[in-house]
């Protein structure tokens, strides 16, 4: 009874990992059991038409002749009784050999082309955990076939050569291998569907693979009891590994506000041309507005000849910095005109991008909302929405214009709104 509940419990076991220690599977870090580690690899793509297909069809799929593109994974003439097959495709065994290979060499570089999903803690864990490691000896391929075409379930054996340890300690990781777009083969290791989950974890549970679990159990067990100094290193390897591990992310955190801190103290101590004040300019000529002060930056829009806007900062690269449509842009200065000069406080006598003839008939005050309405970046039904007003708000006017539209300091950006909706106060 107690050998029919077994392939039960291993099946549960094997989805249980999913979410533990991705790296030198089958050691035991403070235990007595082999960790069974599941990188699990499965693209999205190959899912969509593969949920339901059944298992009984996959062997068939195997005889049928395709044409592939060069670049394409062709899957070997293998006949498949569904059982756990040895080093039976020769692309499988390529990948796992390539990719344990970038394990234990430390090759962050080399783990992110072969494997999904891989943030930063983890590849830092694989470098920290290469140091430790000599190589990986003995590799064995076993697989099943998985859910979809030219997707495999691959248990992969192996002996771990630890540095300055006399022992080779057993290891079992179970990945999921799939077909990339490009008809590569590549490891998968982001969230699965409930079907993929729950096909994984019947094939764990199969006889087979269960004894394959048992076996690697016991020859690490073993290995582990056989050797003392053995032992002790893999008692105190987790431990080690946290720290380093640990230590690697804060100074990775604290090297990210460094570069932030100093990128602030260089905006800061940059000073303007004309630090502290604004001009109302006037485009002498049809000009491109742009993102940034550079002719290859992205194009905002354009000044019309007369259009008058605020110059926030003239730029000794021949940029000027101005207010447009609610926000900033850069045009080319010599492509406009000083009108008036005034300090930023006062600054409440143009309408970004709209021509002279359009400007607006109050320029003080304040507003209440009438009823609630959109605020947008430019005066435009079309803008793009930046918040919203609401009944009995109250908020500084900066210009009434005379198409409508009224400007205003919306939380302290430059907002738009229909003059409408509002009475001046």
């Amino acid at each position: 009874m107690g050998m029919a509940r077994k392939p039960k419990s291993q099946g549960n076991e094997f989805l249980n990992k999913l979410k533990e220690d991705k790296m030198f599977a089958g050691i035991v870090f403070g235990g007595a059991a082999v960790i069974l580690v599941i990188v699990i690899i499965l693209i999205s793509v190959l899912i969509k038409g593969g949920k339901d297909e059944k298992p009984e069809k996959i062997a068939a799929a195997n005889e049928q002749q395709t044409e592939v593109s060069e670049n394409e994974v062709t899957t070997p003439e293998v006949v498949d009784d569904g059982s756990l097959m040895e080093n039976a495709y020769e692309q499988v065994n390529s990948l796992v050999n390539e990719y344990f290979t970038a394990l234990a060499a430390g090759d962050k570089a080399k783990v992110q082309a072969l494997k999904s999903d891989t943030n930063e803690e983890e590849l830092i864990k694989i470098e920290k955990k290469s140091a430790y490691i000599n190589g990986f000896e003995n590799i064995k391929v076993y697989t099943k076939l998985g859910q979809v075409d030219n997707s495999y379930i691959v248990f992969v054996y192996y002996d771990i050569n630890f540095a300055d340890m006399t022992t080779l300690v057993p290891g079992l990781t179970t990945i999921y291998v799939c077909q990339s777009d490009d008809g590569s083969l590549h490891i998968y290791d982001g969230e699965l569907d409930e079907a993929t989950s729950e096909y994984i974890k019947g094939v764990a549970a199969q006889d087979d693979v269960v004894d394959l679990f048992n076996r690697v159990e016991v020859s690490y067990n073993e290995a582990i009891e056989s050797d003392e100094a053995l032992k002790k290193f893999m008692d105190e390897l987790p431990t080690k590994l946290d720290t380093e591990v640990a230590q690697a992310m804060a100074d990775l955190e604290a090297q990210a506000q460094q570069a932030a801190a100093n990128e602030q103290q260089t905006e800061e101590t940059a000073e303007p041309q004309n630090a502290g004040q604004t001009e109302t300019v006037m485009a002498t000529d049809t000009v491109n507005v742009r993102k940034s002060d550079s002719e290859n930056a992205d194009k905002l829009g354009k000044l019309e000849i007369g259009t008058r806007v605020t110059r926030f900062e003239a730029r000794e690269n021949g940029w000027s910095r101005v207010e447009y449509n609610g926000g900033e842009g850069f045009v080319k200065s010599e492509y406009l005109k000083v009108v008036s000069a005034e300090t930023a406080s006062e600054n409440t006598d143009n309408s970004a991008s709209e021509p002279a003839s359009s400007e607006g008939v109050s320029t003080s005050g304040t507003i209440g909302i009438k009823e609630t309405v959109n605020v947008r970046e430019s005066a435009g039904e079309d803008a793009k929405k930046i918040g919203v007003a609401y009944e009995n708000e109250h908020y500084k006017l900066i210009m009434k214009q005379a198409d409508g539209w009224s400007k205003i300091d919306f939380n302290g950006k430059i907002g738009f709104v229909k003059s409408e909706y509002v009475t001046f106060e």
